[in-house]
C-alpha cells in the first residue's frame, strides 16, 4: 500500500497544468468500465467485416526476394512447430492446442514464472501491474498479446495459399477474443497494446481474407470495433503523451480504415490523424532527434508513425511532417555504426510494430531509416545498410546508400555529437551526450547519462551502455540500470546525477545538460556541461572531447565550491573484450587482437569490476531480460583535484 501511495504522489508532482482535471475524468470513466461486462456481442454488427488496407498489397501483388521469402517461410515453420520465443524467452509448454490454432491459457500466462495474470474474471482496471514487485514483468504477456507474431506467418500463408495454415492463424485470433472480452483481463490495461494489436489484425486480415467467411469476418469487425472504442475513450494525454500516444493515434487511424462504416469511423480517422501529426512534431526535435532521448524508441515511435499514416493514406502527413520524418531518419542514419546498429541509449525494449520473426532484430533503426525513405520517396534519408525485412516491401524502402564519409555531426537540440571516420586506420563511431534527461514531465525512457561516451571500432561495439533489462520485475535493477554509475561519465561521492523516483519517474533532481563548445568538424572538439551535482555539492560537472592522431583525450572538469568525497570515472567495455590494468593503463583486447589502451588521469586508482549486484556495475543487457558479464573500468581520484584526463589510444591496424 505504501507503495503505491508513494507511486501516486510521484505522479501528482509531475503533472501538468489541466491534468488533474483529466486524471478525475479518467478514473470515473474507468470506474464505470469496470461495471460493465457486455462482451464482444456489445460491439458485434450483422453482415460487418473489416476491409483489406491497401498498404499491404505490395506484399502478394509481386515476387518477394528469396531472403523475405526465407524469413516468412521461416516464421511459418516457427508457428506451426507450437514454438514461441518473444523477448528473448520461450514460452513454456504447449503453444498450440488440438487445432493447431494459439491455445487459450497462453494469452495469460508469465513465461518467466510460469503463472498466469489475471484474466477474463476482472476488469483490467482491478489489475495493479506496477506493484508485481520481483514477481513477473508485464511486459512479457504483453509481448504475446500484441499478436504480432502471427503475420509473418499470415502473409506466408496467403503467398503460398495455405489453407490449414490461414485456419490456424485464424483461430488463433478467434482463441485470444475467447480469453479476452472487452475490458477485462491483464491484456486490456494499456491502449498502446490495443493499438499494436490492430496492426497485427490489419495484416492479418489483408492476408487472410480469402479465407474469412461472414461468420468469423462479423467476430473479427466486432475486434476492431471494441479495440477503437477503447482506444477513443481512454486516451493517454497531458505527462503521458509520448510513444502510448502514438501507439493509440496508430490504432484509431487503423480501426477507422478496417471499418469504414462503423458510426464513430470518421471520429476516430479524424481524433489518429491530429494526434499522429501533433506528436510527429513534438515526440522529435527540429534535428531529428528524439525526444525520448533513446534511438531505439525513436525508431519504433517512427514506425508507428508510417504505419499510421500509411493507413490514412491520401495526403498524409502534413508537410511539416514530412520534413520532420525525414530529419529523424538522418538522424538515425547518424547513430548507425559502420555495422547498422546504434548505441543503447536510454531505454530499449525491442518494440517493433511489423515483425519478422521475433523481437531480436539487430539493425532495427537501420530498417526504419529504409522505410522512411521509401514512404517519403526520398533515397538520399537511406541508411548505408540494412537487413531485409518484409516491412521494406510494405514501404517500399530504397537500397542502401553509400557509407558516410568522415564527418562530425552535432545535434544541438537532441543533445549528441557523433564523430563518424578513420582514426589511426580504425573505423571510428563515437557518441558524446549532451541532450536532455528525455521527454517531458516524467523523461520515462531517459538514464542519467549525461556526458556519456559510446565508442563503436571497425563496426564492433567497444565502449558500451549498460542498457535496459527489465522494466517492471526486479524493481532495483531497473534503478541500477537507469542512474549514473553504470555509465561512461563521472559520477561524484557515487550520486547519480538524476534521481529515479520510480520505473519511469525522476524527481526531483534532475540533471540539465549544456553544450558548451562544438562544431561539425575534424578533428573533434567539443565541450559540455551538466548541472547535476550543483544543488547538492554546489559544483559543475564539465567533459571535454577532444580527437587526437591516435584516439580520443577525456578531460573532466569540477568548477564551483571546493568538492569533497570522491570522483569515478567509469567506462563499460563490450562483454567479448579481454580488459587488464598495469601501471596506470588498461589493455583493451579482443581474440588476441589489441583494440585500445585506456590512459588513467595522473593520480588516480584503476578497478575493473564484473558481475557486482550491489552497484550494479559489470552488467551489460544488450536485450530485454539478458544479462551479461562485462567489464567496468573505474578510475577513482579525490574530487578536490577537480581536474582530471584520460587518453582512448586506439591500436592500429597491423
Amino acid at each position: 500500500m505504501l507503495g503505491r501511495l508513494s507511486w501516486y504522489a510521484r505522479r501528482l508532482a509531475v503533472m501538468e497544468r489541466g491534468e488533474i482535471g483529466h486524471r478525475i475524468r479518467e478514473q470515473i470513466a474507468r470506474r464505470a468500465a469496470r461495471r460493465e461486462n457486455g462482451g464482444w456481442a456489445q460491439f458485434a454488427k450483422p453482415g460487418a467485416r473489416p476491409q483489406v488496407l491497401p498498404m499491404f498489397a505490395p506484399l502478394f501483388e509481386n515476387d518477394l526476394p528469396a531472403m523475405i521469402s526465407a524469413q516468412l517461410a521461416h516464421a511459418a515453420d516457427t508457428f506451426r512447430s507450437g514454438k514461441l520465443r518473444l523477448l528473448n524467452r520461450d514460452w513454456p509448454g504447449a503453444v498450440l492446442d488440438a487445432g493447431g490454432g494459439i491455445a487459450p491459457s497462453i494469452w495469460t500466462l508469465d513465461p518467466v514464472s510460469s503463472t498466469d495474470w489475471p484474466g477474463a474474471e476482472v476488469s483490467a482496471f482491478d489489475i495493479d501491474f506496477r506493484f508485481e514487485g520481483d514477481k513477473r514483468d508485464v511486459k512479457y504477456v504483453a509481448e504475446a498479446n500484441r499478436l504480432h507474431f502471427l503475420a509473418a506467418p499470415a502473409i506466408h500463408a496467403h503467398r503460398t495459399q495455405d489453407a490449414a495454415l490461414a485456419g490456424a492463424i485464424l483461430r488463433s485470433v478467434l482463441s485470444w477474443m475467447e480469453a479476452n472480452p472487452p475490458g477485462r483481463g491483464v491484456n486490456w490495461y494499456s491502449g498502446i497494446e490495443a493499438g499494436y494489436r490492430l496492426v497485427s489484425l490489419s495484416v492479418i486480415v489483408a492476408a487472410l481474407d480469402p479465407w474469412i467467411d461472414s461468420a468469423t469476418g462479423e467476430k473479427l469487425a466486432a475486434f476492431v470495433a471494441a479495440h477503437g472504442t477503447w482506444l477513443a475513450r481512454f486516451p493517454s494525454l497531458f505527462s503521458s503523451a509520448n510513444n502510448h500516444l502514438v501507439a493509440e493515434a496508430m490504432g484509431l487511424a487503423l480501426a477507422a480504415r478496417l471499418l469504414p462504416g462503423h458510426a464513430k469511423a470518421p471520429e476516430w480517422l479524424a481524433q489518429g490523424r491530429s494526434r499522429l501529426e501533433d506528436r510527429a512534431l513534438a515526440l522529435f526535435h527540429e534535428d531529428g532527434v528524439g525526444q525520448e532521448q533513446s534511438p531505439a524508441y525513436s525508431a519504433f515511435t517512427l514506425e508507428m508513425l508510417l504505419v499510421g499514416f500509411a493507413a490514412i493514406g491520401a495526403d498524409a502527413p502534413l508537410p511539416a511532417v514530412r520534413e520532420r520524418l525525414a530529419i529523424a531518419a538522418q538522424a538515425l542514419c547518424a547513430f548507425l555504426d559502420d555495422n547498422g546498429i546504434v548505441p543503447l541509449i536510454g531505454d530499449d525494449d525491442q518494440s517493433r510494430v511489423l515483425m519478422a520473426h521475433g523481437s531480436d532484430e539487430p539493425r532495427y533503426a537501420a530498417s526504419i531509416a529504409g522505410a522512411i525513405a521509401g514512404f517519403l520517396e526520398r533515397p538520399d534519408v537511406a541508411p548505408h545498410i540494412s537487413d531485409p525485412h518484409w516491412r521494406d516491401i510494405v514501404f517500399a524502402a530504397p537500397p542502401p546508400g553509400p557509407v558516410p564519409a568522415d564527418v562530425t555531426t552535432t545535434f544541438r537540440d537532441g543533445g549528441y555529437t557523433i564523430r563518424r571516420g578513420e582514426i589511426a586506420g580504425r573505423r571510428v563511431h563515437f557518441t558524446f551526450d549532451h541532450g536532455p534527461l528525455g521527454f517531458g514531465a516524467l523523461a520515462a525512457h531517459g538514464h542519467a547519462d549525461a556526458l556519456s561516451v559510446w565508442l563503436s571500432l571497425d563496426g564492433r561495439p567497444v565502449l558500451v551502455d549498460a542498457g535496459t533489462y527489465l522494466y517492471h520485475s526486479e524493481g532495483e535493477n531497473r534503478r541500477r540500470f537507469r542512474v549514473t554509475p553504470v555509465h561512461n561519465t563521472l559520477t561524484l561521492s557515487g550520486v547519480s546525477q538524476s534521481e529515479p523516483s520510480g520505473p519511469f519517474n525522476w524527481m526531483p533532481r534532475r540533471a540539465r545538460a549544456t553544450l558548451d563548445k562544438g562544431a561539425d568538424s575534424l578533428p573533434l572538439a567539443v565541450s559540455a556541461s551538466h548541472d547535476g551535482y550543483e544543488k547538492r555539492f554546489g559544483v559543475i560537472h564539465r567533459r571535454e572531447i577532444t580527437e587526437t592522431a591516435n584516439g580520443f583525450d577525456i578531460t573532466d572538469s569540477l568548477s564551483g565550491t571546493e568538492p569533497a568525497g570522491e570522483v569515478e570515472i567509469a567506462f563499460l567495455l563490450a562483454p567479448d573484450l579481454d580488459v587488464f590494468a598495469v601501471q596506470g593503463e588498461v589493455q583493451v583486447s579482443r581474440n588476441g587482437r589489441h583494440e585500445l589502451t585506456l590512459a588513467a588521469p595522473e593520480g588516480a586508482t584503476i578497478e575493473i569490476i564484473r558481475a557486482d549486484a550491489v552497484s550494479g556495475r559489470g552488467f551489460h543487457s544488450p536485450g530485454f531480460g539478458i544479462l551479461q558479464e562485462a567489464a567496468t573500468v573505474v578510475l577513482r581520484a579525490p574530487a578536490s583535484a577537480r581536474r582530471w584526463r584520460c587518453s582512448i589510444i586506439l591500436s592500429p591496424v597491423t
